[in-house]
């Protein structure tokens, strides 16, 4: 059986002249049977059944073929399909049926009809079509570029997203995009990591159109970057400052991500304090992430004082605070600090897990001073021996743990050692054996 009419669709009157085919109702709906065009009209304020103008244009087809021979109608009734708020299915179904009778009339497809054609597909939801649309056009609107954005948006098809936005830029048409449609592009470019597209989307709009999350969808697409572009960031930054846009709290978290990426060593603290100084105050991810560039830095003394000011603030840190420190400093080669960090963590009794030791011995093994290095893995195991963690992955730990120790054996207790591998139960002293 049919399925029931939609709630949100008016139905058409039984006495709607659309319904009635004859020479007084083409004309009405805008058919010129002298100049042998059609025009089909929006009626019922663009919500009645798309049918309606279908079953006219193909009473008027079997009529007269050569009033529905031009495009005309057909871009008419596509453009009345992108604005009605039918079901996504129907909708898809009417653009299929309209475009079947695009094909019998065998209509040159012009880039007028595309036009049309591409903001209903989009309606439908048919996004990899909207886009063949807007591609098969030889000259797009500004409106078709807003579908390709959009289209390639919800493919999450950062490439063409990037194609359509050097579109925009180079016809002038970025202005035209509308609020939703560049949302959607930041967003795209920002996933992928593309600071070049996103700055040129900010830069490219007029400064009344730049806001807050416009900046930040740039500024976290600097932060994504590989290698990250942290200059960029900062630049961005300023920027919002001289317009006085007001930065929230999550930009100025994608800043400090960014930020480990600016090559200057006072930028997570300036933006520490730039913080501090607007009243915007920190969270854990804030800490979270400024202790990471800290730590990446080879800051370790800031890496102190931030933890401080964060337990000053009422903040409890978490194990990811630690975990985010720890992995810094195994980045940096600072296995002191690594050691530090964990003792930290243990002090304030939060558990420690695999990639806090994973991350602290790896820091003894980059460190350059071999027999600091080999001291500071013993401490580390003398912490994992008492802590009487689960390790999921104990090989790599075992295996992590014997290389860091021996890079230096004559500076490691041996019978401290003998206690942690029999707590452990692990080999962590490479053994020789007489044959």
């Amino acid at each position: 059986p049919p399925p029931p009419p939609s709630p949100k669709l008016k139905t058409v009157p039984p006495d709607s002249r659309l319904l009635r085919v004859d020479e007084m109702a083409l004309q009405e709906a805008g058919a010129n049977g002298s100049s042998g065009r059609a025009e089909i009209v929006v009626t019922h304020h663009g919500r009645t059944a798309m049918n309606v103008q279908l079953v006219l244009v193909d009473a008027a087809h079997e009529a007269n073929p050569a009033l529905v021979e031009a495009a005309a109608p057909y871009a008419v009734i596509l453009s009345t399909i992108s604005k009605t708020d039918a079901p996504t299915a129907a909708l898809g179904a009417l653009v299929g049926h309209a475009m079947a009778r695009v094909k019998r009339s065998a209509v040159t497809v012009d880039d007028a009809l595309y036009d049309a054609l591409a903001p209903a597909l989009l309606r439908a939801r048919k996004n990899a079509e909207c886009l063949g649309a807007v591609g098969a056009m030889r000259d797009a609107s500004p409106e078709a570029i807003r579908c390709g954005v959009v289209a390639a948006g919800r493919l999450n098809d950062a490439g063409r997203v990037k194609d359509f936005v050097d579109l925009a830029l180079k016809s002038s048409a970025l202005d035209g995009l509308d609020d939703a449609a560049l949302k959607v592009a930041l967003r795209t470019v920002s996933k992928a990591g593309d600071h070049r597209t996103a700055y040129a989307i900010v830069d490219g709009l007029p400064e009344a159109r730049r806001n807050a999350p416009m900046y930040h969808g740039a500024i976290a697409a600097c932060g994504r970057a590989r290698p990250i572009k942290g200059k960029t960031a900062m630049l961005l930054w300023r920027r919002m400052k001289a317009e006085n846009i007001t930065v929230p709290r999550s930009t100025y978290n994608a800043l400090l991500h960014a930020a480990r990426g600016s090559l200057t060593e006072n930028a997570t603290t300036a933006l520490l304090a730039e913080m501090n100084a607007q009243n915007v105050a920190l969270n854990v991810v804030s800490y979270n992430i400024a202790l990471n560039s800290l730590a990446s830095g080879g800051r370790f003394g800031e890496v102190l004082d931030l933890l401080e000011t964060m337990e000053s603030s009422s903040i409890a840190p978490t194990a990811v605070t630690f975990g985010t420190a720890v992995n810094g400093a195994a980045k940096a080669n600072n296995s002191a600090a690594a050691v530090a960090l964990v003792k930290a963590q243990q002090k304030l009794g939060l558990p420690l897990g695999d990639p806090a030791f994973a991350s602290a011995l790896e820091a003894c093994l980059r460190d350059p001073d071999s027999k600091s290095a080999s001291r500071n893995a013993g401490e580390i195991l003398d912490v994992l021996a008492d802590a009487e963690v689960d390790l999921k992955r104990r090989e790599r730990i075992e295996s992590l743990a014997r290389a860091a120790v021996g890079r230096d054996r004559a500076s490691i207790d041996t019978a401290r050692l003998e206690r942690d591998e029999k707590i452990l139960g692990m080999v962590l002293r490479a053994r020789t054996a007489e044959v």
